[in-house]
């Protein structure tokens, strides 16, 4: 009658000496883990984009690119394309060469009303007023992820002042090159009573050692025209690049 209690104490020994093993084994794993996942603020990332983008500035004073852009509107059904030669100067911004143009007149003019104010964006007083720098935006680190290979900070943006290009949102920046793979987001203010404020996604690939827009979707919701996307699509790159040495990428 004695030996059943004595074995269940025995069972129940066993099983608080099991469960405690387990428990300080798991005590153990979480002290080796880091702290800090990603062991680097977010005002040193956002440093180190803007020295990228300077670099890049710096030792890219000229380059081409064509440029497809498609205008669909669902409302109404229409549609319109132009494929065009892009020309970029540094001391002149952007020009435009249309090589095709296809499509509903009334999105034609549209898409002639976002060259214009792109290639107003691009003049160098006004570039430096909505490119992602300290002075322009306030940035939260949220984490890493892989995009397109490449392992990325995500920065969450917050516009300083509510220039109409500047974008609420995030920005993914390669970790070890601090340039620009991908930006989200909504414009902060509107860009017209036609355009709204479009929500807005950019994908940059690399090209000769420089990041440069690959890809952006562009979509927006108005009263007056309901729902429209606008597709770029960027290729056949051609770079004039000074020959300078390339400063140090890290911040």
């Amino acid at each position: 009658m004695i030996a059943q209690p004595k074995l269940a104490l025995q069972v129940r020994r066993r099983r608080f000496y099991i469960l405690g093993s387990i428990i300080v084994a798991a005590a153990l794993m979480i002290r080796t883990l880091p702290a800090d996942p990603v062991g680097v603020s977010a005002d040193r990332i956002l440093a180190g984009l803007e020295g990228e983008n300077n670099r890049r500035n710096v030792l890219l004073k000229e380059y081409s690119v064509s440029r497809q852009y498609t205008l669909e509107n669902f409302r109404f059904g229409k549609q319109a394309a132009v494929t065009m030669l892009m020309s970029y100067r540094q001391a002149g911004g952007e020009s435009y060469t249309v090589l095709t143009r296809s499509g509903s007149e009334s999105l034609n003019g549209i898409i002639d009303q976002i060259l214009a104010s792109e290639a107003s964006a691009s003049l160098p007083l006004e570039k430096a007023r909505h490119e992602i720098t300290a002075a322009n935006y306030r940035a939260r680190l949220l984490g890493t992820e892989a995009v397109a290979g490449r392992t990325c900070y995500i920065l969450e943006l917050t516009p300083k002042s509510k220039n109409r290009l500047l974008i609420v949102g995030k920005v993914w920046v390669d970790t070890g090159s601090y340039a620009m793979v991908r930006v989200e987001g909504q414009f902060a203010a509107s860009m017209s009573m036609l355009l709204g404020a479009p929500h807005i996604s950019e994908d940059f690939v690399e090209v000769n050692g420089f990041s440069l827009p690959g890809r952006v979707r562009s979509v927006t919701s108005t009263f007056l025209l309901g729902r429209t996307v606008l597709e770029i699509l960027y290729s056949n790159y051609q770079l004039d690049r000074e020959p300078l040495s390339q400063p140090d990428r890290n911040p």
